[in-house]
């Protein structure tokens, strides 16, 4: 399956973190280095989940293998996904880290929850940004806006078979502008699939990087009909970059890049001409 559909498919599924229990847990209790042991012991202790946690210098690292991610009727039956069992597990691990982020000194501004299902080798990542939630619990955003903030992944990977410790995960520090470019890919895919745009365009490939101060996006974007009123998939593009960048109040880059895979045009904007860009 190709990754547009799968980030299609994985923003069907919300989660929602009921963080309502921590509202008289606004003193930090936890302790910085604490923050592993106690996620991995609120989800034995409460929730029956041996999970895996390790904390690098950005983000917290949450490993959890399964028996099934897929729902058995998945490719069978519309609408079913995702292992009903399984999105009850992932969502009391979420509520978890939220509880303890919530709950800590100094919490790391990344997490990423990797559950892996070792029958048949699947992995599914969801990364999270730590100030998203401590915004979402204040009623800053929405949940289903944060929801749209997590970045998702999931990917057939055959080390993952009978990996009960997480030897097959790849711990790294995660960086805001890494996980801007990676959440700008995923909204491009999602918005291109909506009922309004995917019966005009077919969207093959939508990638994108931060490297050298720049953020670089390729695109690979067909049109199929001629729609009621103009649609221009460049603008859509930069108002989803540029709606990112601003409300992470990101100022380390200096420019972007977007290229058209199918009419090899090439269109880069300074830092100034994207701040200065309306967001809805």
């Amino acid at each position: 399956m190709n990754s547009v559909k799968f980030a299609l498919l994985l923003f069907s599924f919300f989660l929602y973190i009921n963080l309502s229990g921590c509202q008289n847990s606004l003193e930090p209790t936890f302790k910085e280095e604490d923050i592993p042991e106690i996620v991995k012991q609120i989800c034995k202790d409460e929730y029956k989940l041996d999970v895996i946690t390790q904390r690098s210098e950005t983000t917290l690292w949450i490993y959890v293998p399964l028996a099934k991610i897929l729902h058995k009727e998945y490719g069978i039956k519309e609408g079913k996904i995702l292992d009903e069992e399984m999105t009850d597990k992932l969502r009391n691990i979420l509520s978890t880290v939220g509880r303890v982020v919530l709950s800590s000194n100094n919490a790391p501004e990344f997490f990423a929850l990797w559950a892996s299902d070792i029958n048949i080798g699947l992995d599914y990542i969801l990364i999270g940004n730590v100030l998203d939630i401590k915004k979402s619990y204040a009623d800053s955003i929405p949940f289903t806006e944060l929801n749209k903030r997590y970045v998702m992944k999931f990917n057939i990977n055959p080390e993952a078979v009978q990996d009960t410790v997480g030897r097959h995960m790849k711990f790294y520090n995660i960086r805001l502008p890494d996980f801007l470019a990676q959440q700008m890919v995923q909204r491009i895919s999602v918005k291109f699939q909506e009922e309004s745009l995917k019966k005009y365009f077919k969207m093959e490939k939508v990638d994108g990087i931060f490297n050298n101060d720049a953020f670089i996006l390729e695109y690979s974007i067909k049109p199929l009909a001629k729609p009621d009123k103009t649609i221009d998939v460049t603008e859509e593009i930069l108002d989803t970059i540029t709606y990112c960048i601003k409300i992470y109040e990101f100022q380390d880059f200096s420019r972007v890049e977007i290229n058209d895979l199918v009419t090899q045009d090439k269109i880069v904007l300074n830092k100034a001409a994207i701040l200065e860009r309306p967001t809805e």
